[in-house]
């Protein structure tokens, strides 16, 4: 009887043992804080896909992941510093300004960083895409603008004169415009730089394009793709076509060869989710994004010009009936 009760209270303690290793209080899901820094209106898509791709992503792993935004670029500083002292599990920043500010910020406590921006090499944020090195790795958007060119002469072959609105807010303006300039030389097309500061500043000068210019070339700054509509109306008005090399033909310019932006977002999610799964930054390679040939039907229309079946052929998306 003594050996029974002896097993009964063991299996009672072991019992008790599981009841508390088990319980509900100590099997809580993982928790994450990201902070999410695009001071870009025009690239809200990509903050999106990010935020969306890690909600369903952490879901899967029964995870709960929280997000802390800003989008003003007056308080990236203040905002990163507010990050920080929460102990944010990762940060994720897009266009360089926010992501140099970012590496600058977290270069004593090694913050995981995950960026999005037009050459994180030449902005000086890493100095090798294969390895990036300390705590920062993320997705390359350039490399689109020669391939963009060629599309808008495929598109409008009589094209001699090119108008390009620029404010010069970040080193995807700088570098972008280099590109552009250089390929255009090239094959003989000429460049009319106009920089504005303002939005007021950019209506003014959409309002006195050059007679002789044969289309409009949307670059890689905040402030011109945050009113990339505008442009597309001024062209339209003038019946000349737009191009764009980040993906702005969802606001009326006629065709845009570039990454789609909520996908640049979704792939930087995907590194962020190797990143919160254990994986340093430094082991991750900065991936490039993909570009897509997109053509706004609409607008087509609108400058009364007809898309050859060759090229709709090679389109990867078109855009018809757009809410006016």
């Amino acid at each position: 009887m003594k050996r029974t009760i002896s097993v009964l209270v063991l299996i009672a303690a072991l019992l008790t043992a599981s009841f508390f290793t088990f319980s509900p209080a100590s099997d809580q899901p993982k928790q994450f804080t990201i902070g999410v820094v695009n001071p870009n209106h025009g690239t809200q898509a990509i903050q999106q896909g990010f935020i969306n791709y890690l909600k369903k992503a952490g879901r899967e792993q029964g995870w709960e992941i929280s997000f802390q935004q800003c989008e003003a670029a007056n308080e990236v500083t203040p905002a990163l510093q507010q990050m920080l002292a929460k102990k944010v599990d990762l940060i994720f920043t897009v266009t360089s300004p926010a992501t140099i500010k970012m590496k600058e910020m977290t270069r004593s406590n090694k913050v995981p960083g995950i960026f999005a921006l037009y050459n994180p090499i030449k902005s000086g944020v890493i100095k090798n895409l294969a390895r990036p090195e300390d705590n920062l790795t993320g997705v390359q958007i350039s490399g689109s603008v020669p391939k963009a060119l060629d599309w808008l002469l495929s598109l409008a072959p009589a094209t001699k004169h090119i108008f390009v609105p620029i404010k010069f807010d970040t080193e995807a303006a700088h570098q972008s415009l280099a590109i552009l300039s250089k390929t255009a030389a090239a094959v003989g097309i000429k460049i009319t730089v106009a920089e504005v500061d303002s939005e007021q500043e950019l209506s003014a000068t959409l309002a006195d394009i050059p007679s002789d210019v044969d289309a409009i070339f949307v670059m890689h700054s905040i402030l011109i793709s945050t009113h990339a509509d505008k442009i597309a109306a001024a062209a339209i008005a003038k019946k000349i076509p737009t191009g764009a090399a980040i993906g702005k033909s969802d606001q009326g310019i006629l065709f845009s060869y570039s990454p789609r932006l909520n996908d640049i977002g979704r792939q930087a999610g995907r590194l962020a989710m190797m990143v919160l799964q254990g994986e340093a930054p430094a082991n991750i390679p900065t991936e490039k994004a993909n570009y897509f040939l997109g053509i706004n039907m609409d607008t087509a229309q609108k400058i009364g010009m007809k898309i050859s079946n060759d090229i709709l052929i090679q389109t990867d998306y078109l855009i018809h009936n757009q809410a006016q």
